[in-house]
């Protein structure tokens, strides 16, 4: 029973594969269209947050987390958002439950051919450090929050490390800007690194999204200083983990 179970699971995981594929090519085209940058990510956010509904709605996966914290993550205006990074839709999951957001990402999902336009044209894809700060403190200044996951790439719950990188805090200390931390948790663990993408398990997946506090906004570092920004932006990186991470 159990691995029939597993086997309809893997098949609903494929159907939501496919449709987010075939969206994200729809969305393309609308973002072809002479559209201001804002609607389309209000458009991105409606459409992730279908994504989320219809997944509670099916049983493939459920997002908790509690009232308080999801009026805090809507009332985030130009801050840094970080937070660890677990699996494929993190992202997804963390634009439906936030205010007006965008996410850094890898340059390999500016070569996607489901999110390359998406990518060029509501994401900042990380093609340099000069070009990711000047794009990123743009979107901050103009009150829209950048999502940064500081590991770099998916980590295990499990992993010792959870190793930052200095990018975010390079990105807040240079902007001027708060950080805003949270904590994600899955259960069981599904779309990590190195696990197959239709091994969603034999029950609903419980993805868990917790505040973990704001660090206040420093005076603006300026990016040619770097010693300055060397010696700040490791504190402020450790701090980020800590809070991240704190029990």
């Amino acid at each position: 029973m159990t691995g029939c179970v597993r086997f309809l699971r893997s098949l609903l995981c494929a159907a939501f594969f496919t449709a987010f594929g075939l969206g994200s090519l729809l969305f393309s085209a609308f973002l072809l269209l002479p559209v201001s940058r804002p609607l389309s990510r209000g458009v991105q956010h409606a459409l992730f947050s279908l994504f989320v509904w219809l997944a509670k709605v099916t049983r493939l996966f459920v997002v908790e987390a509690t009232p308080d914290d999801r009026a805090r993550f809507k009332g985030f205006r130009g801050s840094v958002i970080v937070s660890n990074h677990i699996s494929l839709i993190d992202f997804v999951i963390l634009v439906s439950l936030l205010g007006d957001t965008v996410c850094v990402t890898k340059e390999a999902v500016g070569r996607n051919p489901f999110m390359r336009i998406i990518a060029r044209k509501i994401l900042v894809v990380n093609t340099g450090t000069e070009d990711v700060l000047r794009q990123s403190m743009q979107y901050l200044a103009d009150g829209v929050n950048v999502l940064v996951f500081p590991e770099g790439t998916r980590t295990p719950a499990t992993d010792a490390e959870h190793v930052f990188r200095r990018g975010a805090a390079h990105l807040a200390l240079a902007a001027g800007a708060p950080v805003e931390t949270l904590f994600i948790a899955c259960d069981p663990p599904v779309l990590g690194k190195h696990q197959p993408w239709w091994d969603v398990g034999d029950r609903t997946i419980r993805y868990s999204f917790a505040y973990k506090g704001r660090i206040a906004a420093s005076p603006a570092v300026p990016v040619d200083d770097y010693a300055a920004q060397r010696r700040q932006s490791r504190e402020l990186t450790q701090q980020m983990r800590e809070r991240v991470f704190a029990a």
